[in-house]
Protein backbone atom coordinates (compact mmCIF):
# COMPACT_ATOMS: atom_id res chain seq x y z
CA UNK A 1 0.00 0.00 0.00
CA UNK A 2 1.19 3.43 -0.85
CA UNK A 3 1.06 5.73 2.26
CA UNK A 4 -0.44 8.90 2.16
CA UNK A 5 1.45 11.74 3.33
CA UNK A 6 0.07 14.83 0.86
CA UNK A 7 -2.57 16.36 0.49
CA UNK A 8 -1.90 15.87 -3.37
CA UNK A 9 -2.39 12.45 -5.24
CA UNK A 10 -0.47 12.37 -8.86
CA UNK A 11 -3.42 9.81 -11.18
CA UNK A 12 -2.50 7.82 -14.14
CA UNK A 13 -4.30 9.24 -17.20
CA UNK A 14 -6.31 7.30 -17.43
CA UNK A 15 -7.03 5.61 -14.64
CA UNK A 16 -10.04 4.16 -12.94
CA UNK A 17 -10.52 5.30 -9.61
CA UNK A 18 -12.80 3.44 -7.02
CA UNK A 19 -14.56 5.05 -3.90
CA UNK A 20 -14.65 2.56 -1.18
CA UNK A 21 -16.69 2.78 2.34
CA UNK A 22 -20.14 3.83 4.51
CA UNK A 23 -22.88 5.67 3.21
CA UNK A 24 -22.28 8.98 4.21
CA UNK A 25 -18.15 8.92 4.24
CA UNK A 26 -18.01 12.00 1.69
CA UNK A 27 -17.37 10.12 -1.40
CA UNK A 28 -19.82 11.58 -3.77
CA UNK A 29 -19.24 15.21 -1.99
CA UNK A 30 -15.45 14.18 -3.12
CA UNK A 31 -16.18 12.67 -6.77
CA UNK A 32 -18.17 15.82 -7.54
CA UNK A 33 -15.84 18.34 -6.28
CA UNK A 34 -12.56 16.86 -8.06
CA UNK A 35 -13.65 15.41 -11.22
CA UNK A 36 -16.06 16.10 -13.83
CA UNK A 37 -19.74 14.93 -14.20
CA UNK A 38 -19.83 12.84 -17.18
CA UNK A 39 -16.39 11.19 -15.42
CA UNK A 40 -17.78 9.97 -12.42
CA UNK A 41 -20.29 6.61 -12.65
CA UNK A 42 -22.63 6.27 -9.50
CA UNK A 43 -24.97 3.85 -9.11
CA UNK A 44 -27.63 5.32 -7.30
CA UNK A 45 -27.82 7.93 -10.29
CA UNK A 46 -27.79 4.84 -12.29
CA UNK A 47 -30.90 3.57 -10.34
CA UNK A 48 -32.24 7.04 -10.67
CA UNK A 49 -32.56 7.18 -14.29
CA UNK A 50 -34.63 3.34 -13.93
CA UNK A 51 -37.11 4.65 -12.16
CA UNK A 52 -36.45 8.39 -10.09
CA UNK A 53 -35.50 6.85 -6.86
CA UNK A 54 -31.78 6.48 -6.59
CA UNK A 55 -32.57 4.75 -3.41
CA UNK A 56 -34.45 1.88 -5.13
CA UNK A 57 -33.13 -1.65 -4.48
CA UNK A 58 -35.30 -3.62 -6.52
CA UNK A 59 -33.48 -1.82 -9.66
CA UNK A 60 -29.90 -2.51 -7.95
CA UNK A 61 -28.74 -5.64 -10.27
CA UNK A 62 -30.29 -3.64 -12.83
CA UNK A 63 -28.38 -0.77 -12.30
CA UNK A 64 -25.58 -2.25 -11.94
CA UNK A 65 -25.21 -4.30 -15.15
CA UNK A 66 -25.86 -0.91 -17.05
CA UNK A 67 -22.58 0.74 -14.80
CA UNK A 68 -20.46 -1.97 -15.84
CA UNK A 69 -21.50 -2.04 -19.76
CA UNK A 70 -20.51 2.15 -19.10
CA UNK A 71 -17.57 1.35 -17.32
CA UNK A 72 -16.20 -1.31 -20.07
CA UNK A 73 -17.01 1.71 -22.61
CA UNK A 74 -15.34 4.65 -21.22
CA UNK A 75 -12.06 2.46 -20.19
CA UNK A 76 -12.12 1.11 -24.04
CA UNK A 77 -12.03 4.30 -24.91
CA UNK A 78 -8.99 5.03 -22.37
CA UNK A 79 -11.00 8.15 -20.11
CA UNK A 80 -10.88 8.18 -16.78
CA UNK A 81 -13.43 7.25 -14.81
CA UNK A 82 -14.78 7.12 -11.06
CA UNK A 83 -17.01 4.28 -9.68
CA UNK A 84 -19.13 5.99 -7.22
CA UNK A 85 -20.79 3.10 -4.69
CA UNK A 86 -20.16 1.91 -1.47
CA UNK A 87 -17.86 -1.18 -3.10
CA UNK A 88 -18.18 -3.07 0.17
CA UNK A 89 -17.96 -6.45 -1.45
CA UNK A 90 -14.91 -8.17 -2.28
CA UNK A 91 -16.69 -9.61 -5.65
CA UNK A 92 -18.23 -6.14 -6.81
CA UNK A 93 -14.35 -4.66 -6.58
CA UNK A 94 -13.22 -7.90 -8.12
CA UNK A 95 -15.48 -7.50 -11.08
CA UNK A 96 -14.62 -3.77 -11.64
CA UNK A 97 -10.41 -4.55 -11.14
CA UNK A 98 -11.29 -7.45 -13.63
CA UNK A 99 -12.45 -4.92 -16.63
CA UNK A 100 -9.75 -2.55 -15.72
CA UNK A 101 -7.56 -5.24 -16.49
CA UNK A 102 -8.94 -6.34 -19.65
CA UNK A 103 -8.09 -2.39 -21.04
CA UNK A 104 -4.84 -2.80 -19.43
CA UNK A 105 -6.14 0.51 -17.04
CA UNK A 106 -4.20 1.58 -13.63
CA UNK A 107 -6.82 0.97 -10.88
CA UNK A 108 -6.61 3.71 -7.94
CA UNK A 109 -8.61 3.09 -4.84
CA UNK A 110 -9.87 6.05 -2.62
CA UNK A 111 -10.75 3.90 1.09
CA UNK A 112 -12.83 6.41 3.02
CA UNK A 113 -12.22 5.32 6.52
CA UNK A 114 -14.87 7.81 8.32
CA UNK A 115 -16.54 6.10 11.85
CA UNK A 116 -19.79 4.81 11.67
CA UNK A 117 -20.81 8.06 14.21
CA UNK A 118 -19.57 10.75 11.85
CA UNK A 119 -21.49 8.73 9.14
CA UNK A 120 -24.50 8.43 10.77
CA UNK A 121 -24.47 11.99 12.20
CA UNK A 122 -23.69 13.51 8.13
CA UNK A 123 -26.36 10.68 6.52
CA UNK A 124 -29.06 12.41 9.24
CA UNK A 125 -28.18 15.92 8.74
CA UNK A 126 -29.03 15.06 4.76
CA UNK A 127 -32.49 13.41 5.53
CA UNK A 128 -31.62 10.61 4.43
CA UNK A 129 -33.09 6.99 5.33
CA UNK A 130 -29.99 4.37 6.22
CA UNK A 131 -31.41 1.59 8.66
CA UNK A 132 -28.90 0.86 11.77
CA UNK A 133 -29.14 -3.09 10.87
CA UNK A 134 -28.06 -1.73 7.37
CA UNK A 135 -25.72 0.40 8.12
CA UNK A 136 -24.37 -1.97 11.17
CA UNK A 137 -24.01 -4.90 8.33
CA UNK A 138 -22.25 -2.51 6.19
CA UNK A 139 -19.54 -1.78 8.93
CA UNK A 140 -18.98 -5.26 9.41
CA UNK A 141 -18.24 -5.67 5.54
CA UNK A 142 -16.01 -1.89 5.61
CA UNK A 143 -14.20 -3.88 8.11
CA UNK A 144 -13.10 -7.06 6.23
CA UNK A 145 -12.59 -4.53 3.52
CA UNK A 146 -9.98 -2.93 5.21
CA UNK A 147 -8.12 -6.39 5.91
CA UNK A 148 -8.60 -7.80 2.43
CA UNK A 149 -7.90 -4.33 -0.05
CA UNK A 150 -4.30 -4.22 -0.22
CA UNK A 151 -3.79 -7.43 -1.44
CA UNK A 152 -6.56 -7.60 -4.19
CA UNK A 153 -3.86 -5.90 -7.25
CA UNK A 154 -5.18 -2.25 -6.70
CA UNK A 155 -1.82 0.00 -8.59
CA UNK A 156 -2.10 1.69 -5.61
CA UNK A 157 -4.43 2.23 -2.41
CA UNK A 158 -5.22 4.80 -0.35
CA UNK A 159 -6.95 5.37 3.01
CA UNK A 160 -8.79 8.86 3.74
CA UNK A 161 -10.04 10.11 6.77
CA UNK A 162 -12.54 12.85 7.15
CA UNK A 163 -10.49 15.63 7.65
CA UNK A 164 -8.13 14.33 4.03
CA UNK A 165 -10.98 13.98 2.48
CA UNK A 166 -11.96 17.80 2.92
CA UNK A 167 -8.27 18.55 1.93
CA UNK A 168 -6.93 16.32 -0.60
CA UNK A 169 -6.43 17.19 -4.06
CA UNK A 170 -5.54 15.48 -7.31
CA UNK A 171 -2.79 15.89 -10.59
CA UNK A 172 -3.69 14.28 -13.52
CA UNK A 173 -1.04 12.80 -15.81
CA UNK A 174 -0.95 13.68 -19.37
CA UNK A 175 -3.45 11.75 -21.43
CA UNK A 176 -2.00 9.05 -23.48
CA UNK A 177 -3.80 9.55 -26.65
CA UNK A 178 -3.32 12.29 -29.36
CA UNK A 179 -6.37 12.64 -30.41
CA UNK A 180 -6.86 16.19 -31.06
CA UNK A 181 -10.83 15.82 -29.34
CA UNK A 182 -8.76 14.87 -25.99
CA UNK A 183 -6.95 18.98 -25.66
CA UNK A 184 -7.79 22.32 -25.83
CA UNK A 185 -5.81 25.13 -27.41
CA UNK A 186 -5.33 28.84 -26.66
CA UNK A 187 -3.62 31.03 -29.20
CA UNK A 188 -2.77 34.55 -28.55
CA UNK A 189 -2.81 36.43 -31.63
CA UNK A 190 -1.39 40.12 -30.07
CA UNK A 191 0.10 41.62 -28.78
CA UNK A 192 2.78 38.71 -28.86
CA UNK A 193 2.14 35.89 -30.54
CA UNK A 194 2.03 32.35 -28.47
CA UNK A 195 0.01 28.58 -28.55
CA UNK A 196 -1.05 26.83 -25.20
CA UNK A 197 -2.25 23.35 -25.42
CA UNK A 198 -3.42 21.35 -22.80
CA UNK A 199 -5.91 18.28 -21.93
CA UNK A 200 -9.38 19.68 -22.21
CA UNK A 201 -10.50 16.95 -19.10
CA UNK A 202 -8.92 19.53 -16.89
CA UNK A 203 -11.28 22.20 -17.88
CA UNK A 204 -14.34 19.94 -17.38
CA UNK A 205 -12.41 19.51 -13.72
CA UNK A 206 -11.77 23.10 -13.11
CA UNK A 207 -14.04 24.54 -10.50
CA UNK A 208 -15.09 27.18 -12.11
CA UNK A 209 -16.73 24.99 -14.63
CA UNK A 210 -18.10 22.76 -11.92
CA UNK A 211 -19.63 25.21 -10.04
CA UNK A 212 -21.58 25.97 -13.43
CA UNK A 213 -25.19 24.20 -13.28
CA UNK A 214 -24.88 24.51 -17.64
CA UNK A 215 -21.69 26.30 -18.64
CA UNK A 216 -21.70 27.68 -22.02
CA UNK A 217 -18.62 27.49 -24.75
CA UNK A 218 -18.33 31.07 -24.24
CA UNK A 219 -18.07 30.43 -20.10
CA UNK A 220 -15.42 27.52 -20.79
CA UNK A 221 -13.49 29.46 -23.16
CA UNK A 222 -12.60 32.21 -20.73
CA UNK A 223 -11.89 29.57 -17.75
CA UNK A 224 -8.94 28.19 -20.42
CA UNK A 225 -7.81 31.66 -21.86
CA UNK A 226 -6.96 31.51 -17.38
CA UNK A 227 -5.99 28.23 -17.26
CA UNK A 228 -3.51 29.19 -20.49
CA UNK A 229 -2.24 32.60 -18.85
CA UNK A 230 -1.80 30.60 -15.44
CA UNK A 231 0.44 28.24 -17.06
CA UNK A 232 2.58 31.06 -18.82
CA UNK A 233 2.98 33.09 -15.98
CA UNK A 234 3.64 31.09 -13.83
CA UNK A 235 7.59 30.33 -14.23
CA UNK A 236 7.59 33.92 -14.79
CA UNK A 237 6.85 34.15 -11.35
CA UNK A 238 4.40 37.79 -12.39
CA UNK A 239 1.02 39.03 -10.50
CA UNK A 240 0.38 40.53 -14.25
CA UNK A 241 -2.17 38.85 -15.76
CA UNK A 242 -2.81 39.92 -19.05
CA UNK A 243 -2.41 43.44 -21.44
CA UNK A 244 -5.75 45.15 -21.78
CA UNK A 245 -6.37 44.49 -25.63
CA UNK A 246 -4.79 41.75 -25.84
CA UNK A 247 -6.75 38.59 -28.16
CA UNK A 248 -7.22 34.84 -27.86
CA UNK A 249 -8.19 32.39 -30.00
CA UNK A 250 -9.77 29.50 -28.18
CA UNK A 251 -10.21 25.99 -30.00
CA UNK A 252 -12.35 23.82 -27.71
CA UNK A 253 -13.45 20.50 -29.10
CA UNK A 254 -16.49 20.55 -31.46
CA UNK A 255 -16.90 24.00 -31.18
CA UNK A 256 -15.77 26.49 -33.47
CA UNK A 257 -12.96 29.30 -32.64
CA UNK A 258 -13.99 31.58 -29.77
CA UNK A 259 -12.15 34.93 -30.13
CA UNK A 260 -11.49 36.72 -26.26
CA UNK A 261 -10.44 40.80 -26.02
CA UNK A 262 -8.46 41.22 -22.09
CA UNK A 263 -10.48 44.22 -21.29
CA UNK A 264 -10.48 45.74 -17.98
CA UNK A 265 -13.12 43.55 -16.66
CA UNK A 266 -12.79 40.59 -17.78
CA UNK A 267 -12.38 38.83 -20.94
CA UNK A 268 -15.11 40.04 -23.94
CA UNK A 269 -15.98 37.36 -26.73
CA UNK A 270 -15.49 39.46 -30.26
CA UNK A 271 -15.06 38.70 -33.90
CA UNK A 272 -11.63 38.02 -34.94
CA UNK A 273 -9.52 40.85 -36.11
CA UNK A 274 -8.23 41.18 -39.97
CA UNK A 275 -4.59 40.11 -40.25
Amino acid sequence: MKTFDAFKINIPNPALIILVGLQGSGKSTLAYRHFAPVEILSMDEFRARMCNDPASQSNSSAARRQLLDMLRQRLRNRVTTVVDSTNLRGDRRAELLDIAAEFEIPTVALVFTASAEWCRARIDSRASIIRDDVLAQNVELFKQTLRDIDNEGYSWVFRLDSQQTESIGFEHALPDDSDPDRWFEVEQLRPHEWVFRHPVDELRRHPAVLAETRPTWEFIARVAADVALDARLAPANTQVRTRVGAELRVRLPHCLPIHLVARQAGWERTLPSAR
